[in-house]
């Protein structure tokens, strides 16, 4: 009897899950009588103070009154894409000594004085920069500025900090390596790429072995130059009071005798669809991505691709994850970008589904993609992908940091201040024929780079139909 009624109970409970999925695939239904949406504003910006030292040193500073903090990045052109060929990766240990001791500070006593002020420090880098940023109590703002000064001219990398570095570094290539995506995500910057500086995607053993004290000034003297290079400071700060101080602390600074790192060139998009396959012997998941080179973010392409890329994949309410996800159940959270670079962009789908389902998965990716070209968005899909991203950049961008991250991140890419601003009406001026454009540019399946990793003897058989596969030799 009991058997009986747990068998009763497992079909019912099955017939309440099929009744729940079919529903769920169905649009919500909202209630009538709402009120329409407002309109999105321009992001409020106060006047962006600018101005450029005798160096050559740009200076962008936001008074922002409220909240007693400030933060401040300085950015130098030169990232993963101006490491030496023989040194890949290299920029990234760099980033992460720089702020480990200079020719007047110890490591300890830059991480005592940030914790004085009430902040924290930081070196990063990009593809294409290098990012030293930074926050403070706003009444602290001038010792903040110095600080950032300091790191920035006068990185000594003591010899016991840059060995702790390379360890540190080892270690995390070792944990990256461990997981398929790290590897499907190289072969897949190596396929688009090849040799061009922006296939990099991290350090390589052999590259953190060489690395020295010597080696990591050498390369800091080439890439931190003032010519090549952004203060950004927002906050509760009187631009007025703090330019001196910031000429003062930056004049020493100089470009003299000192060879620049080379701005990459712009990267050549494929005509035809090559296919590469990562083995992962005994995976049962496949890692896919799918996509090509596109635009910079001074391109006319850029607006209309971000709304495009929105509508197709860049958001949660969008058309890949309606089909792979809510409507076939391939993947939990597949999902496309568009990156800006220095030199060009890159489009990029990623989704991660069992090995059984591959295939398929493929299939409606490329579906998808032609679709952008084939036929223009509903209505519906244009305001709310707009919606979506004019609501997430104002968000965003309330805090300090974001806004001092979003302006850095801009000059990298070439756009002048005034695009913190303009990002929200050239949203909202893109139209459904830019979108459909965009679709026939730039994300036809047949121009596209696909990498899958997984279990080889399993995968490229279902994957053989779409044209010839590549075995990766990473």
């Amino acid at each position: 009897m009991r058997a009986r009624t747990f068998r009763v109970s497992l079909a019912l409970l099955a017939a309440v899950v099929a009744s729940s999925a079919a529903v769920a695939k169905q649009p919500p239904v909202m209630p009538k009588g709402l009120p329409a949406f407002g309109a999105d504003k321009p992001l409020p910006v106060p006047t962006i103070v600018t101005e450029t030292l005798p160096n050559g040193l740009m200076v962008w500073i936001v008074p922002r009154p409220g909240f007693p903090k400030v933060d401040a990045s300085l950015v130098v052109r030169g990232g993963y894409a101006a490491d030496p060929r023989d040194l890949p990766g290299v920029s990234h240990l760099m980033a992460t000594a720089l702020k480990e001791g200079t020719a007047a500070r110890t490591s300890k006593q830059i991480a005592e004085q940030m914790q004085a002020i009430g902040g924290t420090i930081d070196a990063t880098n990009s593809d294409d920069a290098t990012f030293i940023s930074a926050d403070a109590l706003a009444t602290d703002a001038a010792t903040l500025v110095e600080i950032v000064a300091d790191v920035a001219q006068h990185a000594a990398f003591p010899k016991d900090e840059v060995d702790l570095v390379k360890e540190n570094a080892l270690q995390e290539l070792k944990e990256k390596a461990s997981r398929p995506e790290f590897a499907v995500q190289a072969a897949f910057r190596t396929a688009i790429y090849g040799d061009h500086p922006y296939h990099v995607v991290a350090p390589t053993e052999e590259s953190i072995e060489k690395v020295t004290p010597e080696l990591l000034k050498a390369e800091h003297a080439r890439r931190f130059l003032p010519d090549r290079a952004l203060l950004v400071v927002a906050g509760a700060v009187d631009a007025e009071t703090l330019k001196p101080f910031i000429r003062k602390v930056f004049a020493g600074w100089s470009n003299a005798g000192q060879a620049t790192a080379a701005t990459p060139p712009s990267p050549a998009a494929r005509d035809a669809r090559t296919f590469v396959l990562v083995n992962r012997t005994g995976s049962v998941q496949a890692e896919i991505r799918v996509g090509r080179p596109t635009m910079k973010a001074t391109d006319a392409d850029f607006y209309p691709m971000v709304v495009a890329n929105t509508i197709f994949g860049g958001a949660f309410a969008s058309r890949l994850t309606d089909n792979i996800r809510e409507d076939k159940g391939y993947t939990y959270s597949p999902g496309s970008t568009n990156q800006p670079h220095e030199q060009g962009g890159l489009l990029q789908v990623r989704a991660a589904v069992r090995t059984d389902v591959t295939a398929g998965t493929l299939l409606e990716i490329f579906y998808e993609l032609d679709r952008m070209g084939a036929n223009l968005p509903t209505d519906e899909e244009l305001a709310r992908a707009k919606r979506y991203q004019n609501g997430l950049y104002l968000l965003t961008n309330s805090l300090n940091g974001a806004v001092v991250n979003t302006l850095a991140t801009n000059w990298v890419n070439g756009l002048p201040p005034s695009a913190l601003a303009e990002f929200v009406p050239k949203i909202n001026a893109v139209t459904a024929e830019q979108v459909q454009g965009i679709g026939r540019k730039y994300m036809s399946s047949l121009t596209q780079t696909v990498v899958v990793g997984g279990d080889a003897a399993k995968i490229q058989p279902a994957v053989a139909q779409f044209g010839t596969v590549t075995m990766s030799q990473r």
